[in-house]
C-alpha cells in the first residue's frame, strides 16, 4: 500500500509503516517506537530488515520515529511483518497511521519524575489503536506524554499534551488557553472525550464546507475557543495563569550527562547530519548492551539517549561512539549541520545536501547555532528559522541568515566552496534554537518529522 509520490503528495501528509511514500531512491516508511524506547534486539531487528528490504538508511526524525528508506512495493509487506513480529507495529494500517504518541525519553528512569510517563504512553497508544472511531484521526495528529524533569520535552508541542502538576496531571489542547488539572486515572478518559469532540468538529467542518477539514486540535481551538471545546467533550477546564513565551526546545549537547539523585547518568548521540546506515544502528545497539541498560531511547531531536551508563564509563562509551561514525562530542560541528535527504535519494533535492554537509563541517566553519543544508526551498528537515540556511537551486545555493529555506536570500547562486567562504567571513550570526514541533510538517521523501 502506497502513499502519495513526490510530485502528488498534499502538504501535511505523513507516511507510516503500512502506507509508504515514494522517494527519490525508492519507498520509504516509519517505525515508530512505542514510550520512545528500542530494545537492543529490536534496534538490530530493525537494522537487519532495514538492509534486506530497503538501502540500509535509517534516519532519526522530530516525532521521535525511525524513518527506514529504499523499499520497494514488493519488499514494503515484509519490512511491515518484521516490524510487528517485534511489537514495533499495530494491526491495521488505519490504526498504525494513528499512532503518534510522544514521551520524555527517559520515563520512569527519570528520578524527578512526577509520573511514570512510558506507562501512561502506551495506554494512550493502546486508546488509539484499539477503538476504530480513531482510525479517522488525521495522521499528522498526535498526542505527547512529558514527566521528564532530567531530560524534558521541553519546547515540544502537541495536539493534546499530557504533563505533570504537582501530584495531578494537566491535559491541553494545542492552542488554548485552558487545560484539564485532573488524577492519572482520568487521563485516558478525559483524551477520549476530546478525541471524539474533535472528530465531530472536523466532520461537520469538512461536510458545512465542502472540503478537506482542518487537520489539527488548534484549528478547532481556534475556531471555537478553548472553553467550547473542553465543553463539547463534557469537560470543565480552567484558564491558564499568564506565563512568558513558550520555552524553545533543548535538545541535549552530545556525550555524557549526570543526573541527580541517581547512580547513572544518560548518554546522547547523534546520527550525523540525520542519518545514519544499518550497520551504526546495530553497533549503537552493541553500546547500549555494554554500557547501558540495554535499551535506545528515540528522542524527537534526531538523536539517540543511552540509559544506565556509569560516570567511569562515559570516556570509553564516547570514544567507541566517535569510532563508528556517530556523533558523541557536544563541540562535533556535524551536531549543529542539519540536512535532508537531499539529491538523489529525494526527487525534489538540488544538490547532494548529506555530502555537502560532510564538506562544510570538514571546513570548519566558525559561528554558532543551526546549520540548515536544505535540498529545495520546502525546508522540510528544519521547518523553524535557522541562524544560516543554504537552500539549493538548480543554479547552487542560495544563502539565507536567520531565517527559513522559504525565505529571501542574502546571496545565491553559490557552490559549496563558495558558501563556506561566505559563511567563514566576519558576519554576527544569531544563535537560533532548534523548535521541536510535534508532529511536524512532513514533505515528500525527507527528515521532516
Amino acid at each position: 500500500m502506497t502513499g502519495p509520490s513526490i510530485e502528488s503528495a498534499a502538504r501535511g501528509w505523513c507516511p507510516s509503516l503500512l502506507t509508504p511514500m515514494e522517494s527519490g531512491d525508492g519507498l520509504l516508511v516509519r517505525v515508530k517506537p512505542r514510550a520512545a524506547t528500542l530494545t537492543a534486539g529490536q534496534a538490530e531487528a530493525v537494522a537487519q530488515a532495514a538492509r534486506r528490504y530497503g538501502n540500509g538508511m535509517i534516519e532519526p526524525t522530530n516525532r521521535g520515529h525511525l524513518q527506514v528508506r529504499g523499499l520497494t512495493d514488493g519488499t514494503v509487506d515484509g519490512f511491515a511483518a518484521a516490524m510487528a513480529g517485534i511489537g514495533l507495529a499495530a494491526a491495521k494500517p488505519e490504526a498504525e497511521a494513528v499512532r503518534n504518541v510522544l514521551a520524555d525519553p527517559l520515563g520512569p528512569d527519570d528520578p524527578a519524575a512526577r509520573f511514570d510517563s512510558h506507562a501512561l504512553a502506551h495506554r494512550l497508544s493502546a486508546v488509539l489503536e484499539s477503538d476504530p472511531a480513531f482510525h479517522a484521526l488525521p495522521d499528522k495528529f498526535g498526542l505527547l506524554v512529558d514527566a521528564g524533569v532530567a531530560l524534558p520535552l521541553a519546547g515540544c508541542t502537541a495536539d493534546i499534551a499530557i504533563r505533570a502538576d504537582g501530584n495531578r496531571r494537566t491535559v491541553e489542547p494545542a492552542g488554548g488557553d485552558r487545560v484539564l488539572r485532573l488524577p492519572e486515572d482520568a487521563v485516558e478518559d478525559a483524551v477520549r472525550r476530546l478525541l471524539t469532540a474533535f472528530l465531530a468538529w472536523r466532520k461537520g467542518a469538512q461536510d458545512a464546507a465542502a472540503i478537506s477539514a482542518p487537520r489539527r486540535m488548534k484549528s478547532m481551538v481556534a475556531a471555537c475557543g478553548a472553553h467550547a471545546v473542553f465543553e463539547a467533550a463534557g469537560l470543565n477546564g480552567v484558564r491558564l495563569a499568564e506565563s512568558g513565551p513558550p520555552r524553545a526546545a533543548e535538545p541535549p549537547p552530545a556525550g555524557f550527562a549526570p543526573v541527580r539523585d541517581a547512580a547513572w547518568g544518560y548518554f546522547a548521540i547523534a546520527a550525523p547530519f540525520g542519518s545514519m546506515e544499518a550497520d551504526g544502528l546495530v553497533a549503537l545497539a552493541g553500546l547500549s548492551r555494554r554500557y547501558a541498560d540495554g535499551t535506545i531511547r528515540v528522542t524527537p531531536w534526531k538523536s539517540f539517549v543511552l540509559w544506565g551508563v556509569s560516570p567511569a564509563d562515559a570516556a570509553d562509551l564516547r570514544t567507541a561512539a566517535a569510532d563508528i561514525g556517530l556523533v558523541a562530542e557536544p563541540n562535533d560541528p556535524r551536531r549543529r549541520i542539519v540536512a535532508c535527504a537531499g539529491r538523489p535519494r529525494c526527487a525534489s533535492g538540488h544538490a547532494d545536501t548529506r555530502a555537502d554537509a560532510a564538506f562544510l563541517a570538514a571546513a570548519g566553519l566558525p559561528g554558532t547555532g543551526v546549520l540548515h543544508l536544505s535540498g529545495c526551498a520546502k525546508g522540510c528537515a528544519h521547518p523553524a528559522p535557522a541562524a544560516v540556511a543554504l537552500v539549493a537551486t538548480p543554479g547552487g545555493y542560495n544563502l539565507v541568515r536567520n531565517g527559513r529555506a522559504g525565505d529571501a536570500p542574502g546571496r545565491t547562486y553559490l557552490t559549496r566552496e563558495a558558501a563556506a567562504e561566505a559563511l567563514a567571513a566576519p558576519n554576527p550570526v544569531v544563535p537560533i534554537p532548534a523548535v521541536c514541533e510535534t508532529p511536524v510538517r512532513q514533505l515528500a521523501g525527507t527528515v521532516a518529522e
